[in-house]
């Protein structure tokens, strides 16, 4: 069970234009049809809300808003002025969001559009058995144009399904892995590829701790060793290429003093690449001390983002200009006493979140 919350960074103000009424003796003028092109191309500017009231218009209005051209049109448009998406937990996990679609981390992973508003969800086999207990994760191949869910389980068995298919309603079929690993909490799909952070079990591997780079079209795994340890790191994108985060903590309250970013630069040959950024004096005196920050990744302009965890108020979303050297904290008021009621605990933050009008049918 979670809550979702969408907003803009920016939201402008809509202009209202004034129409002129046309004379009563002017002749009507007639036109032919509108190409079904400029009628994407109008329907595609609006806002998410107007696409769902212009939806119960007309059957046509209805079959146009479902194409599969005008879904990509949006999409292609949304992601120019992305989200930052917060979904509210209560026991279970959301995967991060892929072309504004989720999946939840439950016994029986769901996937859902949070931007249509819509109760309606696709539901996956059952991820527990009496045995063992699956983690899931939620890829997308660029290529075929699927979304998969891969399932690692507590016995280290790996599973895969494939939205969009009749396996959906089937058990989950077992995909081949030669290294056992335990997930750890991070994860990213960039480009076809799912990575994800882990801890390698058994005696055979050259590092215990290693990134999971799962291949979501050939569904093969691939692990790329890190030197240090993992745990508490967050996997991003960087300049579009894989890197892992890390907070360097100190003094007394163990305020973030430092972080560490290493980029992978050659995926073939496994080499990272370091860089050191510094966190201004005044971070110490800014951030909350007894609030623990976690990374959400890194926006394209070099902001290191983070922001709090746990349902309290206030909620503060942090923003760390990696050039300019300084912190921007931004504070969200979402009225905290109603989830309190609905016992939602934690709180998933996600940057970059695109709205998708494609309803779950």
């Amino acid at each position: 069970m979670f809550g979702i919350l969408g907003f803009n960074a920016a939201m402008g103000k809509r202009q209202k234009q004034q129409l002129t009424p046309r004379p009563s003796n002017t002749p009507r003028e007639y036109s032919k049809e509108i190409p079904i092109e400029l009628v994407i191309d109008v329907f595609s500017i609006l806002s998410i809300e107007d696409v769902a009231r212009c939806r119960c218009v007309s059957k046509l209005w209805s079959s146009i808003l479902r194409r599969r051209d005008f879904t990509q049109l949006f999409l292609k448009i949304s992601s120019t002025r992305p989200r930052i998406l917060l979904t509210f937990l209560h026991k279970d996990q959301v995967c991060p969001p892929i072309l504004g679609l989720i999946c939840c981390k439950s016994k029986k992973p769901m996937i859902c559009n949070p931007s249509t508003g819509e109760s309606k969800y696709i539901s996956l086999p059952s991820a527990k058995t009496k045995r063992v207990k699956m983690r899931p994760y939620f890829g997308y191949d660029p290529i075929d144009q699927l979304f998969k869910v891969l399932c690692v389980s507590s016995d280290y068995v790996c599973r895969v399904s494939t939205l969009g298919t009749k396996e959906v309603m089937s058990t989950w079929r077992k995909v081949e892995c030669s290294i056992s690993h335990q997930p750890l909490h991070s994860e990213i799909c960039m480009d076809g590829i799912l990575y994800y952070l882990a801890k390698c079990m058994g005696s055979g591997t050259p590092t215990p701790y290693m990134v999971v780079a799962f291949d979501v079209r050939l569904e093969r795994f691939k692990f790329l060793p890190v030197e240090l340890n993992i745990v508490g790191s967050a996997l991003i994108n960087y300049q579009g290429k894989l890197a892992i985060l890390w907070q360097n903590l100190g003094g007394i309250y163990q305020h973030i003093q430092s972080f560490e970013l290493r980029v992978l630069n050659d995926v073939d040959e496994v080499k990272w690449s370091i860089i050191i950024y510094e966190l201004p004096d005044y971070w110490k005196n800014f951030a909350v001390e007894t609030t623990y920050l976690y990374i959400l990744g890194m926006t394209t302009s070099g902001e290191i983002v983070l922001s709090t965890y746990y349902v309290h108020e206030p909620f503060y979303i942090f923003y760390y200009n990696t050039v300019k050297k300084y912190v921007v904290r931004v504070q969200i008021d979402f009225g905290i006493e109603p989830l309190r009621a609905l016992n939602c605990s934690r709180i998933s933050t996600f940057l970059n979140h695109v709205e998708n009008v494609e309803l779950m049918d």
